[in-house]
């Protein structure tokens, strides 16, 4: 789905990043029911306590803590494994241990041991350090969406209406109160009013591009493009924080990984295996294994998020394609920031979106160094009798200056785009949300999506976006004054 197209994922195409060298990125988001964790790797990650720190210093909040918002993971979670103060067992998101692992995945864990990193059972009890193997959103080889875990389970509710194939075109108002939404349709244009609250889902790029076409925005930018200015929140649109990765790539002596596996025999025999058996290669995420470190303070919070993935990282400028593996070094916890912008007032435009990886020199010096770690791990054992070529960035490239051009050259996204629409103190004119998530300066108007972070997290943001809109809705039916959550036997949106 991310290198051959996919219906299924949306690509959004950045301006050129001049920390890129004016080079332009891709940024894949879900296109689905279910959004990201309908098409993502299905890593399950919660990040670390002094994540949630950071929030709680942001807001004045301390319901969004760690111990906040762990009641909220366990509901939601049914892990295969886990069942303690962390973790949930019974829960509808079905959470599991790799069911099939490559040669590679248990070499790498091996090789970090021996790099003195500790092994660790349990990268979501709120510290992250070690190595390890990557829990995902699987059940019996199967994917477990959001819309699975949480949809599907109400799709009978009479209560509930689910439209598909249309676009928000912007948010209705009744003076400076939230009332609905406009979006079109098989063509026709259709007008959504609702009873009590606007709730936006739209993710990190979509969310600040609605609130600024429906005139919540930073006043310059909303006039610029002939749009009326309803609020003038400079911070909408501010903020964007993304992991970006560094990668490096070499060829093996054989096969250790998964290239080959989805040709030819081998293809049918792994399909049989997974018909029968639900499990195989098919079965896997195709990265099993994972590490934090940070490699300046070993004990302190990790700043490296690493993966071993199984095949070569597709590169233009690499040779063909052959047995291979990956080691990529994920920046969690990055200093650039970027932004999203309109492109247009015409809400078919995507909007424009800088992500701005590498701005902050800091950030490129981590992922140098990243890289020569991972070199020296590729040329110890476990990995030193199986590694073949280095083809990215490839052994002809040693110097800094030539370092930093192959990382401007192939940086990429990890995916997690967040904190768009932040939210903050009262007093903090860049923050676009209160710690309720209610939108500043109208009524009627939250956000529940990754947009809403004040920081990123230091790993993938899949479960913890799911936690947060599940205090969220505690926070607002706590908050609605003579509206039951389950009395009302009307939808709460209602089409003109």
């Amino acid at each position: 789905m991310l290198f051959d197209g996919s219906p299924y994922i949306k690509r959004y195409t950045s301006a050129g990043q001049p920390s890129l060298g004016g080079r332009t990125v891709s940024i894949p988001q879900g296109n689905v029911v279910g959004g990201g964790s309908s098409v993502n790797a299905m890593a399950y990650t919660r990040g670390s306590r002094s994540d949630y720190e950071r929030w709680v210093a942001a807001t004045g909040d301390s319901g969004w803590s760690w111990d906040g918002l762990v009641p909220y993971f366990r509901k939601q979670e049914g892990n295969q494994r886990l069942d303690n103060e962390d973790h949930g067992a019974d829960g509808p998101l079905k959470v599991s241990d790799p069911l099939y692992k490559v040669d590679i995945a248990d070499r790498f864990v091996r090789a970090m041991q021996r790099q003195g990193l500790p092994f660790a059972t349990d990268f979501n009890a709120g510290s992250l350090r070690g190595v390890g193997y990557m829990q995902t959103t699987m059940y019996r080889g199967k994917r477990c969406s959001a819309a699975d875990a949480f949809l599907a389970p109400t799709m009978s509710d009479p209560r509930l209406s689910l439209v598909t194939q249309a676009n928000v075109q912007r948010i209705l108002f009744d003076g400076d109160r939230a009332v609905g939404v406009e979006y079109t349709a098989s063509g026709a244009l259709v007008r959504a009013r609702a009873s009590s609250e606007v709730i936006v889902c739209a993710g990190a790029f979509a969310t600040p591009k609605l609130l600024m076409l429906s005139g919540i925005g930073p006043a310059a930018h909303l006039r610029e493009h002939g749009l009326g200015v309803r609020v003038d929140s400079p911070g909408v649109g501010e903020h964007l924080q993304d992991h970006n990765v560094a990668v490096v790539s070499m060829t093996t002596r054989g096969q250790y990984g998964y290239f080959g596996e989805d040709r030819g025999v081998r293809a049918l025999w792994n399909g049989l295996q997974y018909l029968a058996f639900r499990n195989g290669p098919i079965a896997s995420n195709g990265a099993e294994t994972m590490a934090f470190v940070n490699l300046r303070d070993p004990h302190g919070d990790p700043d490296l998020q690493l993966y071993c993935v199984g095949v070569m990282w597709p590169d233009p400028l690499a040779p063909k394609p052959t047995y291979g593996m990956t080691l990529m070094a994920n920046l969690v916890r990055p200093r650039s920031r970027g932004t999203v912008r309109l492109r247009s007032a015409d809400p078919a435009d995507d909007a424009l979106v800088s992500p701005n990886w590498l701005d902050d020199d800091e950030d490129t010096r981590r992922l140098l160094e990243a890289i020569r770690y991972l070199r020296t791990i590729t040329a110890l054992e476990p990995f030193a009798s199986i590694v073949g070529e280095e083809v990215g960035p490839g052994p002809h490239l040693q110097s800094d200056d030539e370092l930093c051009d192959y990382l401007r050259r192939t940086t990429d996204s990890n995916y997690h785009p967040v904190g768009t629409c932040r939210m903050g103190r009262p007093g903090d004119p860049m923050s676009v949300l209160t710690p309720d998530l209610k939108v500043k300066g109208v009524s009627g108007l939250r956000v529940f999506d990754a947009s809403m972070m004040p920081s990123i997290i230091s790993s993938n943001t899949n479960a913890t976006v799911m936690a947060v809109a599940d205090r969220a809705v505690d926070i607002m039916m706590t908050s609605a004054i003579g509206v039951s959550a389950t009395s009302s036997g009307v939808h709460a949106m209602q089409s003109e």
